[in-house]
Parts: C-alpha cells; structure tokens; sequence
C-alpha cells in the first residue's frame, strides 16, 4: 500500500533560487560600458545584415517601433462590413 503514497525526489515546487543568482550575475556582468562596447562592435561589422539588425533593434528602442498598415476587405475585395451589438444591462 505504501508504493504510491509519500514524498518523492524531484516533485513539488521548483526553487527560483538559482535563477535569481544568474539573474544578479548577468546584471553585475552587462554593465552599461560592456553593452557600449559590445554595440560599437556590431555596428562597425563588415557584415551588412548585422549592422542592418542592430541599427534596426536601436532605432525600435529609441524611437518605438513604426506601426502596421493593415488594410481589411471582404472575399471579393469589397469594404469589410462590421456590426457591433451593444446590451446595456442593470447592475
């Protein structure tokens, strides 16, 4: 009766423990002048696309990135047409 009751190795609740102290590890190591570095490096490669993409991550983060057009129409290209159905109901 006892094979399938009780404490067993590796169950319950995972610990965060470990994953705070790599969190404080890389936050001490990512320093703002290691970021710099790192981004200067990118930015001078002698490869296009990885100086395209890092420009590109920058210029979302200083300037948000740039909204979507999206245009919507029905099966045969005609306007979408759309009902909304308001109920008003007593609290």
């Amino acid at each position: 009766m006892g094979a399938h009751g009780g404490k067993r190795d590796g169950s319950g609740r995972k610990s965060k423990a470990q994953k705070l102290i790599e969190a404080s590890f890389v936050a001490d190591w990512f320093t703002q002048e290691f970021q710099e570095i790192k981004w200067k490096q990118l930015l001078a490669s002698e490869d296009e696309k990885v100086v395209g993409r890092a420009m590109e991550y920058l210029t979302d983060r200083m300037f948000g990135k740039a909204t979507q057009k999206v245009e919507a129409s029905g099966p045969d290209g005609s306007p979408f047409k759309a009902e909304i159905i308001v109920k008003l109901v007593k609290p």
